[in-house]
């Protein structure tokens, strides 16, 4: 069950939401903390029966687990045999040529993970049973994160919260503002990059431009979207997720790229990866090999290919020679327009060469895209390309105004959203500050309900999310 389905919008996230307002007017601690369970679980069956199954099997295991380890003397040995079958287990669904991939594998893994760590560390001994199967399953994050600490959600289950009227309203614009990013952006650009991967040897250069700074502009509507949502589900049940997206491509270098990008994610590797590694305590030249480890692990935590590998290492290499750099030539001063500008431009220019290789589905057609944008061929744009980012109420328009005879006619639509997408990501607030800014009232109203409904007309064309795959 997708944030975008019918299904979702008009039953089931209706329902729940009524649910538990009932409840935290009428009902205890415990009972919420079941229906919370109940309605998570649910959503999981929804998506099959191989995704509920698993995910209650290892909460099961993962409890039972934590629950010996703050008995026994043996904790490390614990640990050891938890993380074990984590890494076992998803090595073995996302690598293992099975069939059929339980949803939110790799996130819901971490979240154990995380759980696990946390409890070796004694950060966790008064933890009840149904907080932490709130914390695993709670469906807003089930799917694709944010990837929350196990405190951060039991800190909210302890506090008394009155039901938010204004809280839901925001949680409602979020919600709507990451549908449209979805709906109404990513999956425009995600047409146009699925036709330049499928028709690599027609493209020159300006088409191929086209499709790297699409799937660029597409992983991030996407995912940002995704996250957009679970926000705002979540905030209009009375809680709060981390955030996880903070402008990232206005980043004047990749150490503030990785601290804009997916923010837990980054979190969670430092947390459990860099730092038990070593981190910097080790030397420079330790904690400068510990960072790329990070990088290449991430990479192939995203897809066993050599393409992932390959992005993961041009991230790291580039984060480590940064880094260097950085502790040579300490910033000085405040920097003017211009120079910020021209990082900011190199950094953006750097992020959309690797997300080629995230994106192709070999180093042969990666290396192709590139090759077709080394050619200098700087013909007309290709006609299908360009029709990728048609919408029909918008060459509607076109007609109406008599322009659509221009021979780049055709164009118009596919500069319109490129430009548009830019003056967002560049320009505009985000959909958390929206959320925040925004006050409640008539004219709010209608122009939400108006961007609801037309993402609703559109769920037909929808795609799934990018990172549903990983």
């Amino acid at each position: 069950m997708l944030f975008y389905s019918y299904v979702f919008v008009f039953v089931f996230f209706p329902l729940c939401l009524l649910g538990l307002l009932f409840l935290r007017k009428k009902g205890s601690d415990a009972l919420l903390l079941a229906y919370l369970t109940a309605v998570s679980l649910g959503f999981a069956l929804y998506a099959g029966f191989s995704t509920f199954f698993v995910l209650a099997g290892s909460m099961l295991f993962h409890y039972l687990l934590f629950v010996r380890m703050n008995r026994s003397p043996r904790k490390r040995l614990c640990l050891a045999v938890g993380l074990l079958v984590d890494l076992g287990a998803l090595g073995l669904f996302k690598y293992g040529g099975m069939t059929e991939v339980p949803l939110g594998i790799s996130f819901f893994t971490f979240s154990q993970i995380a759980f696990l760590m946390e409890g070796y560390r004694g950060n966790l001994k008064d933890i009840r049973a149904g907080e932490y199967t709130v914390y695993l399953t709670f469906f807003p994050k089930l799917a694709q994160g944010p990837l929350m600490l196990p405190e951060e959600m039991t800190g909210q289950l302890r506090e008394e919260k009155p039901i938010d009227y204004e809280g839901i309203y925001r949680g409602l614009v979020l919600f709507v503002l990451g549908l449209g990013k979805k709906v109404l952006l990513a999956d425009v650009f995600g047409r146009a990059v699925d036709y330049g991967y499928a028709n690599l040897s027609s493209l020159h250069t300006w088409d191929a431009l086209i499709v790297m700074l699409s799937y660029t502009l597409q992983i991030y509507f996407d995912f940002s979207g995704y996250c957009d949502m679970a926000m705002g589900i979540a905030g209009m049940m009375g809680f709060t997720l981390p955030l996880n997206f903070n402008a990232p491509y206005r980043a004047e270098n990749i150490l503030e790229f990785w601290k804009r990008w997916h923010m837990t994610l980054t979190r969670f590797f430092t947390r459990y990866l860099y730092i038990p590694l070593g981190g910097s305590r080790k030397g420079e030249a330790r904690s400068y090999v510990n960072m790329l480890a990070v990088f290449l692990i991430s990479g192939l935590w995203h897809g066993a290919g050599p393409t992932f590998l390959v992005w993961g290492a041009m991230h790291g290499v580039l984060y480590v020679i940064t880094k260097w750099m950085a502790a040579r030539r300490p910033k000085k001063g405040t920097e003017g327009r211009g120079i910020h500008a021209g990082k900011v431009a190199a950094t953006f220019l750097f992020v959309n060469g690797a997300w080629v290789f995230f994106r192709a589905p070999s180093l042969e057609a990666a290396f192709s895209l590139f090759g077709k944008i080394g050619s200098l061929e700087f013909s007309r744009v290709n006609p299908a390309l360009a029709d990728c980012f048609r919408l029909d109420e918008f060459w509607y328009v076109i007609k109406v105004l008599g322009i659509d005879g221009w021979q780049y006619a055709y164009c118009i639509l596919m500069v319109l959203m490129l430009a548009a997408a830019l003056l967002i990501v560049f320009l505009g607030r985000t959909a958390v500050e929206l959320a925040g800014r925004i006050r409640p009232g008539a004219v709010t109203t209608v122009l939400l309900a108006a961007l609801f409904v037309w993402c609703v007309v559109s769920f037909s064309e929808v795609s799934s999310f990018i990172y549903v795959n990983f």
